[in-house]
């Protein structure tokens, strides 16, 4: 597990980033403490009680991998929990890390079982002075928007990696409709449906930090969550887009597939329907009887005659083919 801890007291970010300079800082009411938290949280399960005063049931929710966008509201806190968003274009494999965070008067938490480097990015920005000035002397509430913003804002590079490959995908299913293009679009098509579903709670979530935090968050600050939500519901937005254009090419894919097998069935027929009458032809003068007339009376020119025949019904045929647009 890796434990990193933040300090902001007396105007300026302190030295000290310790967890017993942390719980000292909690005593301050004009203190701010960013404790981020990678890994397995259990090592850290006595500091979050005793310090923080997490209830258990939080801790245990932190830790599970797996859960559902929400928000919480604790005994003097409140627990979030989102997700980020990841798409690699090469093997077109996304992923949906759990962020969770704990928030009140003077603290934030965020834990997360992978590294998250827009998180990293962020910390070290606020760790140099380089965000905002001094976003944590700004507040609790200036920190926590920091974090939600940042974590909309990496959503956008995904999605425009999602939109190069289905721009890839419909060429490729207009000139080149395989089975693979196929597993593609079934693959893309259940990834956009799962980042929409793991995105979908998230909006409400974004809506309830306003209306059910009261004075934790100032009026001032609202305006700055506003517009997060805005980014959040433009990204959402953008993945129902993508669902559609998933769906439509999908559609696409079909009715290629469908056209091709047509004309190579209309290529088929057309050549059953030249060699049909060739063969009645050579089926009748191919009959084993007796006596056949065009054996006993043959003065040698039958077999060529036949042939010449044949071969002009099957140029009248090709002839016909062409002028009514069939081939």
């Amino acid at each position: 597990m890796i434990q990193r801890i933040l300090i902001w007291q007396n105007g300026q970010l302190g030295k000290q980033n310790s967890p017993k300079a942390a719980k000292d800082a909690l005593r301050d009411p004009q203190a701010l403490v960013w404790l981020d938290l990678q890994g397995d949280i259990s090592p850290c399960a006595g500091l979050l009680a005793d310090a923080f005063h997490l209830l258990p049931i939080t801790i245990e929710t932190m830790q599970e991998e797996h859960e559902r966008a929400k928000f919480v509201e604790g005994h003097d806190y409140f627990y979030l929990v989102t997700h980020g968003l990841t798409f690699d274009a090469e093997t077109e494999e996304s992923d949906t890390p759990k962020l969770d965070i704990v928030f009140a008067r003077n603290f934030v938490i965020t834990s997360h079982r992978a590294a998250l480097p827009w998180l990293d990015a962020l910390r070290t920005s606020v760790r140099a002075g380089k965000s905002d000035a001094d976003i944590m002397g700004r507040g609790m509430s200036r920190l926590l928007h920091a974090i939600l913003d940042t974590q909309v804002d990496s959503y956008f590079p995904a999605l425009d990696e999602i939109d190069g490959v289905i721009d890839d995908l419909e060429d490729a299913t207009v000139n080149n409709a395989t089975d693979a293009v196929q597993g593609r679009i079934f693959r893309l098509k259940r990834t956009v449906a799962l980042l929409r579903r793991v995105i979908s709670p998230q909006v409400e979530v974004a809506n309830s930090l306003i209306a059910r935090t009261g004075e934790v968050i100032p009026t001032e600050v609202e305006p700055y969550f506003a517009d997060m939500h805005d980014h959040l519901i433009r990204a959402f937005e953008i993945l129902d887009s993508y669902r559609d254009l998933m769906s439509g090419l999908l559609d696409v894919y079909l009715s290629t597939v469908s056209n091709r097998l047509n004309a190579v069935m209309k290529q088929l027929t057309i050549i059953a329907t030249i060699f049909m009458p060739i063969t009645f032809i050579t089926g009748v003068f191919g009959q084993n009887f007796a006596h056949p007339p065009q054996v006993e009376h043959d003065n040698g020119y039958m077999f060529w005659y036949v042939l010449l025949g044949m071969a002009v019904i099957t140029a009248a045929q090709i002839w016909y083919f062409k002028r009514r647009g069939w081939l």
